[in-house]
């Protein structure tokens, strides 16, 4: 029975790590494609030559979420790659609002933030933290590519929308030909994440040799509405500390329900 189990998890293992190495070739294989390699040049060109200093405070940004992005991604057998996508979505920015009221590292709108367990009322938006926000996002892709079956129709989808999608590729260009709008965006994002693998290569600084405070926390449960000053002065921290850390509170107080709040470990 042990050597049985022994090879149904050796076999699982080889799954994953083709489905991994699969997954690779095909976001690496985007950027040949004849319709989205102009793209993809005049991204790299733009980030590396036009606004360096722009992509670079985003690619700095990310050093503080990427270990968080590709350790989630890796659980949930998202390719290492599309961890980078936040570096077009938002900048890695968890207060960015994009068209439509999107918000958020990964630029949720409200239904499909809800529709994946993110909180928004008048207390928190949980598409700003950056933890409960990437779990969404990994099932999100995931369940995109349930329904498409190829990254790059993930991609698109993500940044789209399933629906808006399905009728572009059905009514228009057939089912092999992306509109030009998502061949842009993909080109954008290839060459983000080209960028991001090895940033030393276009000038830009590794994570390693980055400067970053990484503020270690202990997560407590309130059960009702509280001051971030009352905790702050609780745990010898501060309130600023407090909601770098929660970034979803829209307030100075916790929520008036049970909530999770993040406090510096000290």
């Amino acid at each position: 029975m042990a050597k049985q189990w022994k090879a149904f998890f050796l076999l699982l293992l080889l799954v994953w790590m083709h489905v991994s190495v699969c997954a690779s070739e095909e976001l690496y294989a985007i950027k040949e494609d004849t319709h989205i390699n102009k793209f993809y040049e005049s991204a790299l060109e733009v980030f590396t030559e036009k606004i360096p200093e722009a992509f670079e405070k985003k690619l700095y940004n990310s050093y503080k979420y990427i270990d968080l992005v590709m350790e989630v991604f890796k659980k949930k057998k998202i390719p290492s790659e599309l961890a980078y996508l936040p570096l077009i979505e938002s900048g890695f920015s968890t207060f960015s609002v994009g068209p439509g009221g999107a918000v958020g590292l990964w630029q949720f709108v409200k239904s499909t933030a809800r529709e994946y367990g993110l909180r928004i009322d008048r207390y928190v938006d949980e598409r700003r933290d950056p933890v409960k926000s990437t779990h969404a996002a990994a099932d999100y892709l995931r369940d995109l590519y349930s329904v498409f079956g190829e990254w790059d129709l993930t991609l698109a989808a993500y940044n789209a929308g399933e629906g808006k999608l399905k009728r572009s590729l059905s009514n228009k260009y057939g089912t092999q030909k992306l509109p030009a709008v998502a061949r842009r965006y993909l080109g954008k994002f290839i060459a983000a994440s080209t960028v991001a693998q090895n940033p030393e290569d276009y000038g830009f600084d590794p994570q390693e040799d980055v400067e970053m405070e990484v503020i270690e926390y202990n997560e407590i449960m309130t059960k009702e509405a509280i001051s971030l000053k009352t905790l702050a002065l609780r745990f010898n921290t501060t309130v600023e500390a407090i909601r770098e850390l929660n970034p979803a509170l829209l307030t100075d107080t916790a929520p008036p329900y049970r909530y999770l709040i993040r406090v510096p470990k000290y």
